[in-house]
């Protein structure tokens, strides 16, 4: 395992992200990003390539994101509009670095703790909404927006949720397993997610997926970004505890094993998808060679298989 670790550690891609760690931990240039440039993604991509989160350029991470925010470093650079939807609970710079020092495994953290409050507090208020225009309205320009005291989930509210396990009570499961598919239900037909209005700005939050029930690899044909969404927002939940007794989750992770079993996970997507697949999933460090590209699609659909329950080994 510590060979297997040092040969992780020495891929270029790898080597190309912790060489943008900051002396304080720090990696690249702003909170949220792309990897190499963005903290949060960079983690993502550490993690996902097999960097343990143990290791000593993860735990510099975690040191870095529970420092003191006041040091004034030019690189510790939020998003914009992170702190207007923080002040509302949707998810801005707080939660993404919650979510980070979960997946660092720093689940005990008061941040990570109140941000899991938030969330199950939204899950639990979107019962009570039988519509969207309950939580959203439309201005003149047709942008719909949240209403300033809305509460409905997000991407990172579910993604928080899928990378800890202290809220996880026999109460708390039950409530995701019947606001989840409720949610889907509430937004079915909505071709565009709300956005959220700051004054006279409008920001977009992190939305969550909730048409992913109806995602079919043909939609890959109008929308080259539809497979790489859909992959993340599966692997996301793949590990929300109870998921596959959502007959509407199972039924779109049974749509995924087929996906993969039958290869047309690969062969039906165009060549936009695949370019999109590699900026956005790839872990590969080139694409060089057909069994690179095989690699990278079909590992990213096992992993989440594996992680949802398949076994994977047939």
């Amino acid at each position: 395992m510590v060979a297997l670790q040092n040969e992780i550690l020495s891929r270029p891609k790898v080597r190309k992200i912790l060489a943008a760690q900051h002396d304080d931990g720090w990696i690249g240039n702003e909170l949220h990003g792309v990897y190499v440039q963005g903290l949060d993604s960079s983690v993502s991509y550490l993690l996902g390539s097999g960097v343990e989160r143990d290791s000593p350029p993860m735990k510099r991470v975690a040191q870095a994101l529970l420092a003191d925010e006041t040091q004034g470093k030019p690189y510790r650079t939020t998003f914009r509009g992170g702190d207007a939807l923080d002040r509302g609970g949707r998810g801005g710079n707080k939660a993404v670095r919650a979510g980070v020092l979960a997946d660092l495994g720093e689940e005990d953290n008061a941040l990570v703790q109140d941000e899991l409050k938030t969330v199950i507090t939204y899950l639990r208020d979107s019962l009570s909404y039988n519509t969207v225009d309950d939580f959203s309205v439309t201005n003149k320009r047709g942008i719909r927006y949240y209403k300033e005291n809305a509460h409905f989930p997000g991407a990172n509210h579910i993604d928080l949720l899928s990378a800890t396990q202290s809220w996880r009570t026999t109460e708390n499961m039950e409530l995701v397993k019947t606001s989840l598919p409720y949610c889907m239900k509430i937004m079915r037909g909505q071709s565009v997610s709300p956005t959220f209005k700051s004054g006279s700005h409008f920001v977009a939050p992190f939305n969550f997926n909730w048409h992913l029930g109806d995602f079919r690899i043909e939609d890959v044909n109008p929308d080259s970004y539809a497979l790489v969404w859909w992959l993340r927002s599966l692997y996301g939940l793949s590990t929300l505890g109870g998921i596959m007794d959502i007959p509407e989750f199972r039924k779109t992770y049974d749509y995924l094993y087929q996906l993969v079993v039958s290869k047309d996970i690969l062969t039906k997507q165009n060549d936009q998808s695949l370019k999109r697949f590699r900026e956005v999933l790839s872990i590969e460090d080139s694409w060089r060679s057909e069994k690179s590209v095989i690699c990278d699609v079909f590992f990213h659909g096992m992993i989440t298989l594996h992680r949802a329950g398949y076994d994977m080994s047939r």
